[in-house]
């Protein structure tokens, strides 16, 4: 479903009050150096063969038969609701496609069978045939990757033998295939030129992957460029880092009234975000998920005075594996910074008060702590405390800035979703708010806090709405007389694009590095600059 300007109509005798979502942001007044594929006109792309690196790194789930199927398609539908509808609205299917994206870790998890599962990208690519056919019918045929990583470089006879019609999207094999340890460079660079001949178009729409340097995100567009060929940011790279500058900006200029929930399970990955808050003075940072033990024993351990040694590794989080004990030594040196650092700024960093317990993972009950003992114990989730005092920990007087990012707790648990509580209740707290307070400002960090949203059902979430908006109702006003109607059953739909001043972006990691740099920075570079797959692109715009 593309973004059609969602409306929900009230219906009282024939009168209709209209709600609709603005989805299209004020000016940031900043400047973004990267040409954009809103830019360009029909005859650059018509009749043109056209890479897109995208982030389809998607979560799959088995099914009993032994397949799998895309559990959360976010990411591939904000594509399609932006990038991919400019490019059929200048082209109307008179071009050639070629999808490229990873999935998973294949190079360090794959085991070399010949069958690769759950890194397999068919499945991504049979679910965008399933979404792209709702809204283009039979406009574009696509063509599958090949199933395993030895028929990498066959993929692209398709398009260098030229044997795919107009309206043809080749899905490529995972390109995290071409890391295999078992592959020189040279055949990762033999790829690569290969791509780069048969394309006549690059388009960097994978915001979620542009904070690292890879060569789909760097060397392929360099070498275009040096071949005359168009480079451009697509339509949801650059939305993506509108959105997040325009929020950094709110973080510079009210510190004081920004929250930020950090969720999830390792700090290595936040541990220069969080700081780069602590430095802007933001008002608190709440810390959730897996990633509140390593904060939990970091604080005892600064009253015994000693150092966290592998030694003192509680047993129930106690791995087999020396590596992950080594890691986890690690990670609570850095929430012991963190922690120091907080209080040296004066931050407040904020826990929860209360646990959701078991004594084995895979418990069929929990019980609630005020204090997990993790030598006996593993938390879970937030308690009913923790959760009933959002309001005030999280909402409290004043706040206009949330940013949330990582999970509060294991809400994909194979046997039981309880655990899935606090971030749901969380996001729908959040939603609401941004729905009755047009001052406040929302960022859900992308990756798993994304997907938690889903779980939510559109008649829930429709349900909240209808709240909010009869909760903004005179008190006389009989709201039996009242119906309330929406145009589509999607919470997708409902959670993007119903009100503007809650974003959810498709990048976890990349709108955390983002948000460092640009804090770190105090917003005065250019918005393309702080990112490597942004800045490659500036570069070339420039060149």
């Amino acid at each position: 479903m593309q973004n059609q300007g969602l409306s929900a109509n009230i219906r009282t005798n024939g009168t209709h009050i209209i709600v609709k979502d603005e989805t299209i942001m004020g000016d940031i007044n900043k400047q973004i150096g990267m040409r954009s594929l809103d830019a360009l006109r029909a005859e650059d792309l018509r009749g043109k063969s056209i890479f897109i690196r995208c982030d389809f790194n998607v979560p799959l789930v088995a099914t009993e038969k032994g397949y799998y199927r895309v559990g959360d398609d976010t990411r591939m539908r904000r594509f399609l609701d932006t990038t991919f509808k400019k490019i059929h609205e200048l082209t109307e299917g008179d071009c050639r496609i070629i999808i490229g994206s990873h999935l998973g870790r294949p190079h360090k998890q794959k085991g070399h069978t010949g069958w690769d599962g759950i890194f397999n990208i068919q499945f991504v690519s049979s679910h965008f045939d399933t979404l792209i056919r709702r809204l283009h019918g039979d406009t574009y045929t696509i063509f599958p990757p090949e199933i395993i990583d030895s028929h990498m470089k066959h993929s692209l006879e398709i398009a260098s033998h030229k044997r795919m019609p107009p309206g043809g999207i080749k899905f490529l094999p995972n390109l995290r295939y071409l890391l295999d340890p078992s592959k020189p460079d040279t055949y990762r660079k033999e790829f690569i030129y290969e791509l780069a001949n048969v394309s006549d178009v690059y388009i960097n729409c994978a915001f979620g992957c542009s904070h690292r340097i890879t060569k789909s995100i760097k060397m392929l567009p360099q070498l275009m460029k040096t071949q005359n060929k168009l480079v451009v940011a697509g339509t949801l790279l650059n939305q993506e880092i509108k959105k997040l500058g325009h929020f950094g900006q709110r973080i510079i200029s009210q510190p004081s009234k920004t929250v930020v929930v950090a969720g999830g399970a390792k700090i290595s990955d936040k541990i220069n975000v969080l700081k780069q808050f602590v430095q802007a003075g933001v008002k608190a940072i709440f810390i959730g998920g897996k990633m509140a033990n390593t904060f939990l024993i970091a604080q005892k351990s600064k009253t015994k005075m000693v150092p966290f040694r592998l030694s003192d590794i509680p047993r129930t989080l106690l791995s087999s594996s020396e590596e992950s004990n080594k890691i986890l030594v690690n990670e609570v040196s850095l929430a012991g910074e963190v922690l120091d650092f907080a209080s040296d700024k004066k931050v407040n960093l904020v826990f929860p008060d209360d646990y959701k317990c078991v004594d084995k993972f895979k418990a069929p009950t929990f019980f609630i702590e005020a204090e997990p003992d993790l030598e006996k114990v593993l938390q879970l989730d937030l308690g009913p405390k923790t959760i009933e005092n959002f309001k005030n920990t999280i909402l409290s007087n004043g706040i206009e800035n949330v940013f949330w990012n990582g999970p509060l707790g294991a809400y994909d648990h194979p046997t039981n979703h309880d655990y899935a509580e606090g971030s749901l209740e969380l996001a729908q707290l959040l939603f609401e708010e941004a729905l009755t307070n047009p001052k406040f400002s929302v960022v859900i960090g992308g990756g798993d806090s994304a997907a938690i949203l889903n779980k939510v059902g559109a008649n829930q979430l429709k349900n909240l709405i209808k709240r909010c908006i009869e909760r903004q109702l005179a008190d006389p006003i009989n709201r039996d007389l009242l119906s309330m109607e929406f145009p589509v059953d999607d919470s997708y739909v409902l959670w993007n694009y119903l009100t503007s001043n809650f974003f959810v972006s498709t990048g976890g990691g990349a709108s955390l590095e983002f948000l460092e740099k640009f804090l770190k920075g105090e917003g005065n570079g250019d918005l393309a600059s702080y990112l490597p797959g942004t800045s490659t692109l500036m570069e070339l715009t420039a060149a």
